[in-house]
């Protein structure tokens, strides 16, 4: 009677909405103390939508309620060409901030009464000159020596280079995906490498792995001067498009492979390849794992699942079938399908542990269907939250006594287009939500879900 008990409150919960009137257009968010209060504020990257002028907006958390006012804190504008922004720690401080184009990293400082430049740094990279819609790079900076100063990797033709204490140190050099395509436009296009650095590795300074374009580069040893490369060989060699992902299935602090080649354009055939590191760097020429996929367009991550440590496999495929035509044509609606690969004995299943299928509306023109995976519950089991319908976020819960296997825990009535990103901002054991439209009839506005 008590488990009932409890599972009916744990399904009448109602998390708090907050919303946000924002112009222009955001096109990303951070969450960051940036007024070292002990509460975590909101940092909105923003970009009129067809002008290069750019802006940072910061909301700060009150401790009355709403949290958030729809009155900014802050508004810089951006004065330096930018398309790309990281945050960073400097000396135990994580009020700093790289803003970043194909020349030079600027450094500015957060103050409770806006941003502050202290250096700017000349150095060419492969980040674009002057975007339209810049971005936010999470994985640029790390500590890896644990002086309380991260280290930058920034993005070169050749592969990355190092930056310490503002400083280049070090130029690891690996194949990236670079060309140049001829059409009606000649386009260049860069594949940034995936950076993977090895938390829990006794070196110091830690070591850390870049995936590059058919090859693992592994850079340790002082200063990162020492490296070691793997091959990695693609299968198809007439692919039409490609995913690379790095994490841990076996939990031996060294990166697992992950990749996903596509063939075709209307007879799809998708397939899913996972090397396994055996320990030290060394790698099986043939992948342990291979999965199939036919007539459909496939998502995978790299998520640890049931939160023992170990990365699991969590493919989002879109079946091009007649079904999911009609529901498309007919009812506006999209059918998207999940399937979970749980890690066992230091390798992934042949078939999935659990599979299900989520039916949304289905996105019009530029709109991206809002969807993430995280703990929203804060019970430490992954859940799936998704635009269920045009003005409906659902969120569901996994469950213990079957990994993955979600029951619909709550839904919150807002434009479900958009982007989500997940944070944790009142400091509970629950993963919050924060959803904007970088295109769309509601691009003006920010949805804060807190759990």
């Amino acid at each position: 009677m008590f488990f009932v008990t409890l599972l009916y409150t744990f399904l009448l919960f109602e998390p708090e909405l907050i919303t946000l009137n924002i112009t222009p257009v955001v096109r990303d968010v951070i969450v960051e103390d940036i007024n070292h209060d002990s509460l975590k504020d909101l940092v909105l990257f923003i970009s009129e939508e067809d002008e290069y002028n750019k802006s940072l907006i910061s909301f700060y958390q009150q401790y009355e309620t709403p949290r958030f006012s729809n009155k900014y804190s802050t508004n810089t504008q951006i004065s330096e060409p930018c398309s790309v922004i990281f945050f960073t720690k400097i000396e135990n401080k994580k009020n700093f901030l790289v803003i970043a184009n194909s020349e030079s990293l600027h450094i500015y400082k957060l103050e409770t009464d806006g941003i502050l430049r202290e250096q700017s740094i000349s150095y060419p990279n492969t980040f674009s000159y002057n975007a339209k819609e810049p971005v936010v790079m999470r994985d640029m900076s790390y500590d890896l020596d644990n002086d309380g100063t991260d280290e930058w990797f920034i993005p070169t033709s050749r592969g990355i280079t190092i930056f310490k204490n503002r400083m280049p140190i070090s130029e690891i050099e690996f194949h990236v995906f670079h060309e140049i395509y001829s059409g009606n436009n000649m386009t260049l296009f860069y594949q940034f490498p995936v950076i993977f650095p090895i938390k829990n590795s006794k070196d110091n300074p830690k070591p850390v792995a870049f995936l590059g374009d058919k090859e693992l580069v592994l850079a340790y040893g002082e200063n990162w001067k020492e490296t070691k490369k793997i091959k990695i060989e693609r299968k198809n060699p007439e692919k039409w498009d490609s995913t690379y992902r790095l994490g841990d299935i076996n939990n031996d602090n060294f990166p697992d492979i992950l990749f996903t080649e596509t063939q075709g354009t209307i007879n799809l055939k998708t397939t899913i390849f996972l090397y396994i590191s055996e320990g030290g760097f060394n790698y099986s020429a043939k992948p342990q794992f291979e999965y199939k996929i036919r007539g459909a367009i496939s998502l995978p991550l790299l998520k640890d699942v049931n939160n023992n440590n170990r990365d699991d496999l969590i493919l989002f495929n879109i079946p091009l079938g007649l079904t999911n035509f009609i529901n498309f044509f007919l009812r506006g609606k999209l059918s998207v399908e999940t399937k979970v690969f749980l890690s066992n004995e230091n390798i992934l299943p042949a078939k999935p542990d659990y599979r299900t299928t989520m039916l949304m509306d289905a996105p019009e023109g530029r709109d991206q269907i809002a969807y993430a995976v995280d703990d929203f519950s804060g019970d430490g089991i992954l859940d799936i939250a998704y635009g269920q319908s045009r003005n409906t976020i659902q969120v569901n819960v996994g469950l213990e006594e079957n990994i993955l296997k979600t029951k619909q825990w709550t839904k919150v009535n807002v434009p479900a287009f958009g982007v989500i990103r997940t944070s944790n901002i009142n400091n509970n054991k629950s993963k919050d939500i924060i959803i904007y439209r970088p295109t769309g009839e509601n691009k003006e506005r920010v949805d804060i879900i807190l759990f």
